[in-house]
């Protein structure tokens, strides 16, 4: 009988050691669980950060291009507005002297242009260039045209 005492004294200490290691598990897995919730909760929390950064900077974006559209439209605006402001063709510059200061045979190009564009020194021929230093230089004008 003792030693039936003894085996189930011994039995009954495995089983308590088999709880106590369960026991240890258990609460291992709990702080597993947790770390594991803590973790999803700190991961879910950058998610949520980052979606909010990401829509932040889209939107930015957004109206970055929108801005920048808008940019765009306004100096193609200007662009075409100062595209269309031309100046008055007055006829050409020497058009305006007093005629009796106009030599018909050294100024060759004495008549109004037919173009509705603006002509200025950078669009005469040579013949025509070569006529107005020609007439500045006879009748003392500054050089200013030229």
């Amino acid at each position: 009988m003792f030693q039936f005492a003894v085996q189930t004294q011994e039995k009954f200490d495995e089983l308590h050691r088999s709880n106590l290691r369960l026991q240890e598990l258990k609460t291992l897995q709990d702080e597993t669980i947790k770390a594991i919730q803590e973790s999803c909760d700190k991961l879910n929390k950058a998610t949520e950060e980052t979606k909010k950064r990401l829509n932040k900077t889209f939107e930015e974006q957004y109206h970055c291009k929108r801005d920048r559209d808008c940019l765009y439209q306004d100096i193609n605006k200007l662009f075409n507005f100062c595209q269309n402001i031309k100046p008055q063709p007055q006829g050409h510059a020497l058009d305006n002297l007093y005629q009796e200061d106009i030599k018909p045979d050294v100024l060759l190009y004495n008549k109004p242009r037919s173009s509705s564009k603006y002509q200025d020194r950078d669009n005469m021929t040579y013949s025509e260039m070569e006529a107005l230093k020609q007439l500045t230089e006879a009748s003392n004008w500054p050089n200013f045209l030229v």
